[in-house]
């Protein structure tokens, strides 16, 4: 496969990529990456089913765009979700994983090291990149080369977006901190961010999020399972098993998911016969003008944060009778 075919995506300018991200494109953690959804329990109930390896490409390719030379920062951006489980984080809080960790411990092993150390590069250096502020996840609440992909990838996949996000790259430049614009593009950021909150962390999506994990739950009731080996199936992986579960319920979960959404309701209060459901985390952070937040020039921005903090509900999923 060439390497142009590897990293082939629509959102933004090419990016050449070195002998090392090549290799590490090439790899099995970067590859499985390929088989989980960005858009986690959501992509079983929607037409929106980018995965986690174009949202790193993307994040790669974002961060050799600002810093192309720094060769440290650029495979960071490449390696910073390969510790992801399957779906995302649709299953992550409620089964106890933190992907973090397991990105560190998927550096540190064998493949991906060899690599790195191979090319004079400590895998250490890369784990510390990944656990502190930078570019990649933006510093004092500023947004990030990271969430700033998601939410340009997001609503670009669904349809949201009035300009190319391409186009939006000579507009934006990248510091230490992370990004600075201009206020109009500014406020179209903000704007995204709180159309892609509307939409992928609405009270429905949620729920989705919350079937699958239930799902799972019940299947490890009636077949323990060895939780590291399931942190690295894939999305297809777990869809099988499930529905080949022992657990009748397990099954009627994920086939609602598969094949009867329309059975999932939505209860705006907890009345004790479903599963609670909340907003898992609004994205508070913003873009920059001239430096310093957004909002500290603009009350429209201002405004954009409060109704996105605003967002926040505690409710209930049911899922009606057959």
């Amino acid at each position: 496969m060439s390497e142009t075919k590897l990293i082939l995506e629509a959102l933004y300018p090419p990016i050449k990529p070195t002998d090392l991200e090549i290799q590490l494109i090439k790899s099995k953690p970067l590859r499985r990456l390929k088989q989980l959804a960005h858009f986690g329990a959501g992509a079983l109930v929607s037409p929106v089913v980018h995965s986690r390896f174009e949202h790193s490409i993307g994040v790669w390719k974002l961060t050799s765009f600002y810093f192309p030379n720094d060769i440290e920062l650029r495979v960071a951006a490449l390696l910073h979700d390969i510790g992801h489980l399957p779906f995302s984080h649709a299953v992550e809080k409620t089964l106890g994983f933190d992907h973090h960790q397991l990105t560190e411990q998927y550096i540190e092993e064998e493949e991906i090291s060899s690599m790195l150390k191979a090319h004079n590069i400590d895998p250490n250096v890369i784990i510390k990149i990944l656990n502190e502020p930078s570019p990649i996840t933006g510093k004092d609440n500023i947004l990030g080369i990271d969430h700033l992909d998601s939410f340009l990838r997001d609503t670009y996949m669904a349809g949201m977006v009035e300009m190319l996000p391409k186009d939006l790259l000579d507009r934006m430049t990248c510091t230490s901190k992370g990004i600075d614009t201009d206020l109009e593009t500014g406020h179209y950021l903000l704007e995204l961010i709180l159309s892609d909150h509307k939409l992928f962390l609405s009270p429905y999506m949620v729920a989705v999020d919350r079937i699958l994990a239930e799902s799972i739950k019940v299947h490890w009731s009636s077949e323990p399972m060895n939780k590291s080996g399931f942190a690295r199936l894939t999305d297809t992986e777990v869809v099988s098993m499930l529905k080949a579960s022992t657990s009748s319920k397990a099954k009627d979960l994920i086939n609602t998911l598969l094949f009867e959404p329309d059975r999932i309701t939505i209860n705006d209060s907890n009345t004790g016969s479903g599963y609670p459901i909340s907003i898992r985390k609004v994205y508070s952070k913003v873009p920059m003008y001239e430096g310093k937040p957004i909002t500290q020039y603009s009350i429209a921005a201002q405004k954009i944060l409060e109704e996105l903090n605003g967002l926040s509900f505690h409710s209930e999923v049911v899922i009606a009778s057959n």
